[in-house]
């Protein structure tokens, strides 16, 4: 039981010390951004979606942010939510839809990776998993159409604009203490979620989830290199790139079977990135809410990339 309960602690203090300064960072830039107004300037690249999902049009702005920092743009829509400008149902629809950007935030971590071991067959992917966070923002801009039929105003964002003249002192002391108040909360939260987290980590929950899969995914009409290569990208998504291009190289996976696997790879990692999505999504969003904003966006991304799968055995 001690030994448990060490070992949980020193996951948690790793994960902790690694999300936090993160997570700090982006409450603090989309505070900054909303004060000083800056935003305001990138807002149009939103509006598109916002407009479709009949969200209010200020919620542009957390779209727009996304594509620079995704916590920063959760931690607007949270604020927005907070001070009482959007309602539940707003926060989800805002929040779910920042798929897309979120995607596309990654190039400079990914394409790097993916040049490296699949050549320019990785930019190739790497498109494929942004349109895959287009659909699904998509999908959910769509379902805000249905769901959300009057949309609300936030009327008080325009001052913002306003604040862009103020002193830059002034703006970041405002920026520092909203960062504060809204933090405080989030914090205590998350490392309650991420504590339990850990305590099964320790307890290999999530390695007996991890069995599961594999004893699953033995039963797919996949070829056994297929497999491999999805059941790898649970390990890591370095070492099911590396072991695909090899295979593609040797000429024992076709390309449109790399591209199968490493999206088959993807959906069965979710097992594994549970570690890190509960405490963030838990952490920001409260637990309750955390948990359904997160299992909403892993089974709507993992029903479309199921469907892209099927739709490339059939037509392709």
């Amino acid at each position: 039981m001690l030994s448990l309960i060490i070992t949980s602690t020193e996951i948690a203090f790793s994960f902790l010390k690694r999300s936090v300064p993160g997570l700090l960072i982006g409450i603090f830039i989309a505070e900054l951004l909303i004060e000083k107004g800056i935003i305001n300037k990138f807002s149009p690249i939103g509006k598109p979606f916002v407009k479709l999902s009949n969200l209010p049009e200020e919620c542009a702005l957390a779209f727009a942010t996304a594509f620079l920092n995704t916590r920063a743009g959760n931690a607007m829509l949270i604020d927005f939510y907070k001070e009482g400008k959007i309602g539940k149902k707003e926060l989800y629809i805002a929040s779910l839809m920042n798929a897309f950007p979120a995607m596309v935030r990654h190039w400079n971590s990914l394409i790097p990776v993916l040049l490296a071991t699949l050549g320019t067959f990785g930019l190739l992917y790497f498109g494929i998993l942004v349109l895959i966070g287009f659909i699904q923002t998509t999908v959910f801009a769509f379902a805000g159409k249905l769901l959300i039929k009057s949309p609300k105003q936030i009327k008080n964002v325009q001052k913002h604009t306003k604040n862009s003249q103020e002193p830059f002192k002034k703006v970041l002391r405002k920026a520092l203490t909203k960062t504060k108040r809204h933090s405080i909360p989030i914090l205590k939260t998350m490392v309650l979620a991420t504590y339990i987290t850990a305590l099964l980590i320790a307890a290999g929950f999530f390695e007996y989830l991890t069995s599961l899969v594999k004893d699953f995914a033995a039963f797919l009409p996949l070829s056994p290199e297929e497999i491999s290569v999805a059941l790898s990208a649970m390990a890591s998504s370095i070492a099911a790139y590396t072991l695909g291009a090899n295979l593609l190289k040797a000429g024992l996976i076709s390309e449109k079977a790399l591209i199968r696997s490493l999206l088959l790879g993807s959906v069965l990692a979710n097992i594994t990135f549970l570690r890190v999505l509960i405490p963030y999504y838990v952490g920001l969003y409260g637990a309750k809410d955390g948990t359904k904003i997160m299992l909403i966006s892993m089974a709507t991304r993992s029903a479309i990339i199921l469907c892209l799968i099927l739709v490339m055995g059939v037509v392709l």
